[in-house]
């Protein structure tokens, strides 16, 4: 399913701004179980002076706060749902935070109510900064963009910076002097609280993430890609490069006083100063996760998030860091439930996590292999498959509390595909036209020839002797013996197509790039296309009935038809991260499963939104709700992942 498609790697804002544990976040009808308390990236975590009332924003217009220093979090309604990556914190009780299309939302109220401020911009806002007074600030973004405030946040103004380059952060000290970086290594300074601006920028061209003022008007520290860090002693007429000895990529940067500063980027790098930037110690942080946020409250509290949802916490000064944040963030490939109790779900790692209650307790089972799980299939409470790359195929016999490995006659190809028609007649699909046979549950496994190298990424039965496989340049393969012969369809189709499902013996659907639906009538004879308006990848399908299924794929997208696939419409979603797996069983027995190990429930009915039907000939295309919430266990971590942190009070005195 995931073959030939390369997960995005997360970037922050350079590529982001172009593109447009507590309770679990229970928003716009759905229900995070995992990460928790969610699992959107976050790209600014801030705290009040207290060191306990604190926010996190990030993608999909995600709004955490905590009253705890960040030992639980509470998601609040965002007044919009675009992506917010700078924040700014007064104090316990307000904040300002900016994003994507020139949104601008402050609360005062400790978050039970953000606002919208008008920005009088459109330009996607990265980052936002004020001065002690915190009445004037200054928020920065896309094609050069400066807006201003000096009313706390309740006004802005445009300012002229006078470059059209990107901008991504920007810091000042006082009410006049201050710095903003960007892109192609852009660096402007201003005297005058940005009435004007003086171009500083590099020649290199690389990329400037962040910047922060050392205490005084004099000093500050820029950081950038490539292990960029530049340092000014005059207010920033002039910038020197400091040494790192460090090549990997930073994302923020962020000064407590004149001495005290940190650094965060790619591969779990943190990096900290004593003597006002000169000179830098290193740490990794376990797992390497991408961090693009720092704060400290004081020289040993400090905070740090980015990709999943993840949120750390040290209270060293930045030497040890601990998860606040709960959950796998390994990436799940499919999810599959029997019903609206039990389901399964497999990924990275050799990940596969069962759960009895509907996903409000998932629990990770022994596999035995550190292979790549792309695929899971049921056949009662008790018998399911799972396959995966390097040919792995797993049965159990216990409802996934167990799994062995099963005989795949030598194969070695990366497997996608596995179903089966009844107890004992199975069929597993990979790459290289790769497909192999059961007749014994699954026990043992024999090739069987395809006449094709195209990559086979689903497979389904509509009875033990009639199925029907799919996959790369339009592939789709058929047989009515089983399985031991193939005979490939008429219908001319170039797209990839990754997911297939069938609703009874009859209607069929095929899911895949481009957007791409096809709907059989005839058990898998004939196919037609459906149109979905969409041009994205759609990686799988679930249906509940014959004309009731859910689609998911690139960017968060969920897609529902209620009239068999002639018209298809959009579902509110929480994110943005690929969905590679949906499992639908009517009304909100509705599950999804994607990137950094999200998974998410229907809550309730959701409201969906018409997509448009493209008038192309057919086959010839070269406020949100607040819901209850619902008590969700944390899925146990990973063995190997960044230990759970331990409020202050709760830990045991050493000896």
């Amino acid at each position: 399913m995931l073959s030939c498609v390369s997960t995005t790697l997360y970037r922050v804002c350079l590529c982001l701004l172009l593109t447009g544990a507590g309770a679990a976040a229970q928003v716009r009808g759905w229900l995070w179980q995992n990460p928790l308390p969610q699992g959107n990236a976050i790209y600014a975590v801030r705290f009040a002076a207290d060191k306990r009332h604190g926010w996190a924003v990030g993608s999909d217009g995600a709004i955490l706060r905590t009253e705890d220093g960040g030992f639980a979090w509470e998601a609040q309604v965002a007044p919009v749902a675009t992506t917010l990556y700078g924040l700014h914190v007064k104090d316990k009780n307000a904040a300002v935070a900016v994003g994507a299309r020139g949104a601008v939302v402050v609360t005062e109220n400790g978050g039970e109510r953000w606002e919208r401020r008008v920005s009088s911009t459109r330009d996607h806002l990265a980052a936002v900064t004020f001065a002690k007074d915190a009445l004037h600030g200054w928020a920065v973004g896309t094609y050069g963009s400066i807006i201003a405030t000096a009313d706390g946040g309740r006004t802005w103004r445009v300012q002229t910076s006078g470059v059209r380059a990107h901008l991504f952060g920007v810091s000042f000290a006082d009410e006049q002097t201050g710095v903003a970086v960007g892109d192609k290594g852009t660096l402007l300074v201003t005297s005058d609280g940005g009435a004007t601006w003086q171009n500083k920028s590099l020649t290199d061209g690389l990329p400037l993430t962040g910047a922060a003022f050392a205490g005084t008007s004099k000093s500050a520290v820029a950081v950038g890609y490539g292990g960029v860090v530049l340092r000014t002693d005059d207010g920033g007429r002039s910038w020197a490069r400091v040494d790192i000895f460090q090549q990997a990529d930073l994302l923020s940067v962020f000064f407590l006083d004149e001495h005290n500063g940190w650094a965060t980027g790619g591969d779990g790098l943190v990096l900290s100063t004593a003597d006002g930037g000169t000179t830098w110690l290193p740490v990794s942080v376990k797992t390497q996760p991408r961090l693009a946020t720092i704060f400290f409250a004081d020289e040993r509290t400090g905070w740090a998030a980015g990709r999943d949802g993840l949120i750390l916490r040290t209270d060293d000064g930045g030497l040890d860091w601990r998860r606040l944040t709960e959950g796998g963030r390994d990436d799940l490939a499919d999810i599959f439930f029997l019903d609206g109790s039990r389901g399964w779900a497999v990924g990275a790692r050799g990940r596969v996590l069962y759960t009895v209650s509907g996903g409000k307790r998932w629990t990770p089972s022994l596999t035995g292999t550190d292979a790549r799980l792309t695929r899971v299939f049921f056949l009662d409470e008790a018998r399911g498959w799972v396959v995966g790359e390097r040919g792995t195929i797993l049965r159990t016999e216990d409802g996934g509390l167990s799994w062995a490995k099963a005989d795949a006659a030598g194969a070695t190809a990366d497997l996608f595909g596995v179903h089966f028609g009844d107890a004992q007649h199975g069929l597993a699909v990979g790459a290289r036209g790769t497909l192999l046979r059961t007749e014994d549950g699954g026990a043992t496994w024999r090739l069987t020839p395809t006449n094709t190298l195209t990559w086979l990424e689903d497979v389904a039965f509509v009875d033990p002797q009639q199925a029907t496989a799919v996959g790369s340049q339009g592939t789709i393969m058929r047989t009515t013996d089983g399985g031991e012969t193939w005979h490939f369809s008429e219908l001319r189709v170039k797209e990839w197509l990754y997911g297939l499902t069938f609703a009874d013996k009859q209607r069929g659907y095929i899911v895949g790039a481009d957007g791409i639906i096809l709907r059989t009538d005839d058990g898998g004879v004939t196919w037609k296309d459906q149109e979905s308006g969409l041009k994205i990848n759609l990686f799988a399908i679930s249906a509940a009935a014959r004309d009731d299924a859910l689609v998911v794929g690139d960017q968060g997208r969920v897609l529902q038809t209620k009239d068999g696939g002639l018209t298809w419409r959009m579902v509110a979603g929480v994110t943005s991260v690929p969905l590679f797996g949906v499992a639908y069983r009517g009304g909100t027995s509705a599950w999804v499963a994607g990137r950094g190990g999200v998974i998410l429930r229907r809550a309730d009915t959701i409201d969906t939104v018409s997509l448009p039907r493209p008038k192309i000939p057919l086959l010839k295309r070269d406020k949100p709700k607040l819901q209850t919430r619902e008590t969700v266990q944390p899925l146990p971590p990973s063995s190997g992942d960044i230990p759970r942190a331990v409020p202050p009070a709760s830990k045991k005195p050493p000896g």
